[in-house]
């Protein structure tokens, strides 16, 4: 029997051991990904085991959540996990660079092949580069650490193929949001989605890792793209960029592994997904699963716009809003807060124009974190207040108060709402039919 890309990552190294009647087998992993507010949980915990990080080079560690903290107890908590981080010799180059995910997939240290756990829900978005990774809790972060293994099932997969011409104002976003719809906000627990694409002339690398990001508000283990020229030519770039900054090719821990599901794979299910006339979508407060298109969203009046997030915060995101908003103004009294996910893709967009539009236009552009995302600082909403965003969680108070309601969107249709001051379609400011 043929096997999934996802049961390639897992078992590619050899068959790992398997606990005796258990579905959960022992593997190694490349990677650990963790940041401030989730490996700080463990610290304690670690300390009164007395051990040392099996491979401090294998942790790729980032400080975004409370980066700068907003509060004496945050600022705490950042200064126990920065003496944590020193202490165990993990390396120090990604403090305050940005979001962790978006990291992770700038660096050429995360290579397609590799297996990456990390303490965050979102690592699946390392699978748009032909990866295993998943979140883990703290307990199970806490017994990497100490091991470089983790006890996971090899969960059985979803095929999902995206075929048609994609339209120039769908997004990652829309096709992240039209899975979860489709799939239902726990449709996807314990399974993995491998997303083939097919469509014309392909979704960029940025729009699928939102999709992969995205992935896990369906309950996935892991969401992998098969790998394809779309993803060889980013590795390409993104590697021959980073060896103009780092000094030799021993930085780099491992050249790209190509696995390719087999024909004869069984998959749990099949979904064909069709961009053609594909609207942009939203997702109304409450679930990220709530999904219409935006012609059908009542045009409510909206008091804030994020354009930010691990999910909606790359330069394919700032770059389409500054299209949309260039030379315009932000409608009176609407607050356009702008949050690169990377301090890379800020200066990018610096030197694009894109920063200069947006803030000609109104919007308020802070340092890149995780910011208003997920409550923390830089953009809450108070009660009664609406936003839309373009970051991939909508539960009642994700974003400040329990009594705020927060709009998933792509960045057009974010940007829309800028301009108009209320939930609005993108396509008739785009030019579009």
């Amino acid at each position: 029997m043929g096997r999934t890309l996802t049961e390639k990552l897992l078992l590619g190294k050899g068959p790992p051991r398997a606990f005796p009647d258990s579905a959960y087998f022992e593997i190694e992993v490349d990677l650990v990904l963790g940041h401030d507010a989730t490996i700080s949980l463990l610290i304690d915990r670690f300390e009164r085991v007395g051990g040392r990080i099996w491979n401090p080079s294998k942790c790729f560690f980032a400080a975004d959540h409370f980066a700068p903290p907003s509060t004496p107890e945050r600022a705490d908590i950042l200064r126990r996990y920065l003496d944590f981080v020193e202490a165990q010799e993990v390396p120090r180059d990604l403090l305050y660079r940005g979001i962790s995910h978006q990291l992770l997939v700038e660096d050429p240290r995360c290579s397609p092949g590799m297996v990456i756990c990390g303490a965050d829900s979102h690592t699946t978005m390392a699978g748009a580069l032909g990866t295993f990774a998943t979140g883990l809790g703290s307990t199970d972060i806490l017994a990497l650490l100490l091991t470089g293994k983790a006890f996971l099932p090899v969960p059985d997969s979803v095929r999902i193929t995206l075929v048609g011409k994609r339209p120039g104002w769908l997004f990652g976003k829309d096709i992240a949001l039209a899975v979860i719809a489709r799939l239902g906000p726990g449709g996807a627990v314990g399974r993995a989605l491998e997303y083939h694409d097919l469509s014309e002339p392909g979704v960029p690398i940025e729009g699928r890792m939102t999709i992969a990001n995205m992935a896990v508000e369906a309950g996935a283990t892991n969401a992998v793209f098969a790998p394809d020229e779309i993803l060889v030519r980013y590795i390409e770039e993104r590697d021959a960029r980073a060896r103009r900054f780092i000094n030799g090719a021993g930085d780099f821990t491992r050249e790209p592994v190509w696995y390719y599901p087999d024909e004869d794979a069984e998959y749990l299910q099949e979904i064909t997904i069709d961009l053609e006339d594909m609207p942009p979508l939203v997702a109304l407060p409450g679930s990220p699963g709530n999904v219409v298109p935006i012609d059908c969203a009542k045009p409510v009046k909206v008091h804030q716009v994020f354009i930010g997030s691990c999910a909606g915060g790359r330069k394919e995101d700032i770059d389409a809003a500054a299209r949309l908003l260039s030379g315009k103004r932000v409608a009176p009294g609407v607050r356009l807060v702008v949050t690169p996910a990377s301090q890379s893709i800020y200066e990018d967009c610096l030197r694009s124009g894109a920063i200069e539009a947006l803030t000609m236009a109104g919007a308020l552009v802070t340092n890149s974190s995780c910011g208003a995302c997920g409550g923390i600082d830089k953009g809450l909403i108070g009660a009664g207040e609406v936003c839309v965003s373009t970051s991939n969680r909508n539960f009642r108070g994700r974003m400040g108060s329990p009594d705020g309601l927060i709009y998933l969107a792509s960045p057009l249709t974010a940007a829309a709402a800028a301009l108009t001051g209320e939930l609005a379609d993108p396509r008739p400011f785009m030019g579009f039919d």
